[in-house]
């Protein structure tokens, strides 16, 4: 019986994850054919069924701007791309606690079924409600990641484009063309930024990819556009210096996590290898010690206590 139901709940836990992660690696296989217009041109609303399924499952208001947050980050930028979320994971929720309830229900009431189905079905509810954010927050930190570490190469090819006469408008609709493959995060950004440009101003485009991003290196490159184009100073040359800052900044972080991971180094030593060392060390001199107690405490040992006359005094 317990394994028929530990053999039950791992099927689901299974199927959810597999769920889950088939609908991360298709959203983000999509991600990275598209040149981005699928992610701009797409204004449909939600439906009625994914409002109210969304709607389903109260939400604190803080945590529901951190998942706007995550999906921004993540790069979903649709309108019902946060309706679609919710109403994804209140539908894992819905299903499990409605399977679980159905097997609580036709099995036998005399026996301890309809406990284990009704806690089974609560701890994979949970899973179903953590594991999507999880994954989301995840691909939120790995795109804003990719996003930084591309970024000074698509400058450079943006200071070249600049280089060569083109205003700054039609560098970022060039170099999103040519970094489409390589860095598909930033080609949708720059192409995001070159429509926001021509709908109002370069600067509100750039104040805008730095909201949208908000990472130091992109808030840093906005300002620095901005105030270039300002003063009137040539934008192509100060991107470029702005990239090779860029580069010295995150090879400065590497070695500060290489020097950093050296003095965490120190505590797997002390604790995994410094116990193998003191046993190999101070093992063979205890067993001894052990040893010679145990014989000599024995009936005519050295240590025996009953003894009258030690073996070494000379009798009278």
């Amino acid at each position: 019986m317990l394994l028929d139901i530990v053999t039950l709940v791992s099927f689901v836990l299974i199927g959810v994850i597999v769920f889950v992660l088939a609908f991360w690696l298709f959203g983000k296989r999509r991600r990275l054919r598209s040149s981005g217009e699928d992610l701009l041109e797409a204004t449909a609303e939600p439906s009625a069924f994914t409002r109210a399924m969304a709607s389903a499952v109260p939400l604190l208001p803080r945590e529901l701007e951190g998942i706007r947050d995550d999906l921004k980050h993540a790069g979903y930028y649709r309108p019902a791309a946060l309706a679609e979320y919710l109403a994804t994971r209140n539908s894992l929720i819905a299903l499990t606690l409605i399977a679980a309830g159905a097997l609580a229900v036709l099995a036998d009431p005399k026996s301890t079924l309809p406990q284990m189905f009704a806690l089974a079905g609560a701890v994979t509810a949970i899973v179903c409600h953590m594991l999507p954010r999880l994954i989301l927050n995840r691909q939120a930190k790995s795109r804003l990641s990719r996003i930084e570490q591309g970024l000074p190469d698509a400058l450079d090819v943006t200071s070249m484009c600049l280089s060569g006469g083109l205003p700054l408008r039609t560098a970022l609709e060039r170099c999103a063309s040519e970094i489409r493959l390589s860095r598909p995060e930033i080609a949708v950004e720059f192409e995001i930024i070159r429509r926001h440009a021509e709908a109002n101003s370069m600067a509100m485009a750039l104040r805008s990819f730095a909201q949208r991003i908000e990472t130091p290196d992109v808030k840093a490159f906005a300002s620095l556009v901005i105030q270039t184009e300002r003063m009137g100073v040539h934008v192509g040359r100060a991107i470029a210096d702005f990239a090779e800052s860029i580069r010295r900044t995150h090879q400065q972080r590497a070695e500060e996590r290489a020097a950093r991971a050296g003095v965490l180094l120190i505590f797997p030593i002390i604790f995994c290898l410094a116990p193998p060392i003191w046993i190999l060390l101070a093992g063979p001199p205890i067993l001894q010690i052990r040893t010679f107690f145990t014989e000599e405490n024995q009936p005519g040992g050295l240590l025996d206590v009953n003894i009258d006359e030690l073996p070494f005094e000379n009798p009278r």
